[in-house]
C-alpha cells in the first residue's frame, strides 16, 4: 500500500488534496499565546521544543510522571530480560496503562490537541501512548538509529521523561534539518540513514545541528518525528523511561503505518466512550477514513 499511494499520479492526487484541506481549515485553527505559541514556532522553525511539565503547568502531570516511574520500575526486569535476549524495543505494556488511564487522558488535554492541531494545519488524531524502555547496553539498534517516523507528512510527538536522562542515560535526540527529500512531490521512502545518507539528504555538517535532549524527570519535549531525523541515543550507563504522546491529522497519509503504540482498538473505545466530543474524535480517529483504507490491517510494531 505505501508503494501504492506513492505513484507519481497518486501522490499529486493526494498532495493536491492535501494542500486543499490545509487552506481550507487555516482560517479557523487554534489561536495560541505564551509557551503554547512558543512550542508551535519552534516546531516549525527547528523541529523540537524543551521545556518541563512545571512549565506547563497541565493538570495532573505529577500523577502521570510518578506513575509511569512505577510502571517502568516494575517492569524493568522484564526489560533488561528482554534486551539480554536480543528483543530490539522494548515498552511497558499496554494495558497497563489502560489500568492507570489518567497516563492516557493526559495527551487529550485541550491545550496539547491545540498545539498539535496549530502545527499540524488540519484537525488532530491521538494516536495514544506508549512507555518506552530503554536498557543501557549500548547497542545502536531499531528505533537508536537515525529514522524518521512513517504516520504522516507532519507529526508531533510529546516526550515525558519520567528519570533523569543525561548524556549516558540515552536521551532523545534529532537533527534540526528539514529533509527535503520526501513528500508528495518526490514521494516516502522510510529506511534507517547512516552519515552517508544522513549528509546526502541534509547537507554537509549536519551533525553541528544534533540536538541532544537531557534533563530531569518531567522534562518534555515537543518534536516533530516524521519531518525530522531522530533517534534514542543507545544508553550506556543508565536505563531510561520515557512516556511518548503521537499526533498527526485526522486522515493521516499513512493510516496503516499508524497505531504504533500497541494499545488495542477495543481499549481506546472504552476509554474514549465518556470523552468530550473533540478529545474522543481525536481519540476514534480510524472513523473518519474511508472504509477502504479502515479494512487495511496496520504494520506490525
Amino acid at each position: 500500500m505505501l508503494k501504492l499511494l506513492n505513484q507519481p499520479r497518486v501522490r499529486t492526487t493526494l498532495g493536491d488534496r492535501y494542500e486543499r484541506a490545509l487552506e481550507q481549515h487555516r482560517s479557523i485553527l487554534p489561536r495560541l499565546s505564551g509557551i503554547d505559541a512558543e512550542i508551535v514556532a519552534a516546531l516549525d522553525r527547528d523541529g523540537v521544543f524543551v521545556t518541563t511539565v512545571d512549565a506547563l503547568g497541565l493538570s495532573d502531570s505529577g500523577t502521570i510522571v510518578g506513575t509511569a516511574a512505577m510502571l517502568a520500575e516494575q517492569f524493568a526486569p522484564e526489560a533488561r530480560a528482554r534486551a539480554a535476549g536480543g528483543e530490539a524495543f522494548t515498552i511497558v505494556p499496554p494495558e497497563r496503562i489502560v489500568n492507570n488511564p489518567a497516563i492516557y487522558f493526559w495527551g487529550l488535554h485541550d491545550r496539547l490537541l491545540d498545539i498539535a492541531e496549530s502545527y499540524i494545519g488540519l484537525p488532530p488524531a491521538y494516536d495514544g501512548v506508549a512507555i518506552n524502555y530503554t536498557v543501557a547496553d549500548g547497542r545502536e539498534i531499531s528505533t537508536r538509529k537515525w529514522h524518521r517516523d512513517w504516520e504522516d507528512r507532519r507529526m508531533l510527538k510529546v516526550a515525558v521523561y519520567v528519570h533523569d536522562v543525561d548524556e549516558g542515560g540515552g536521551p532523545f535526540q534529532m537533527i534540526r534539518r528539514h529533509d527535503t527529500l520526501q513528500n508528495d512531490s518526490d514521494g516516502f521512502d522510510y529506511s534507517l540513514a547512516d552519515d552517508t545518507e544522513l549528509e546526502r539528504r541534509l547537507g554537509a555538517g549536519f551533525t553541528r545541528d544534533i540536538v541532544s535532549c537531557t534533563g530531569k524527570a518531567g522534562t518534555v519535549i515537543f518534536t516533530d518525528t516524521a519531518r525530522f531525523f531522530h533517534r534514542g541515543k543507545p544508553a550506556i550507563e543508565r536505563d531510561r523511561a520515557a512516556i511518548f504522546y503521537s499526533y498527526f491529522a485526522s486522515r493521516p497519509r499513512h493510516p496503516f503505518l499508524c497505531e504504533r503504540t500497541g494499545m488495542t482498538r477495543g481499549d481506546i473505545a472504552r476509554l474514549a466512550h465518556a470523552l468530550p466530543h473533540r478529545q474522543r474524535d481525536a481519540a476514534l480517529w480510524r472513523r473518519r477514513l474511508s472504509t477502504a483504507l479502515r479494512i487495511i490491517p496496520p504494520a506490525t510494531l
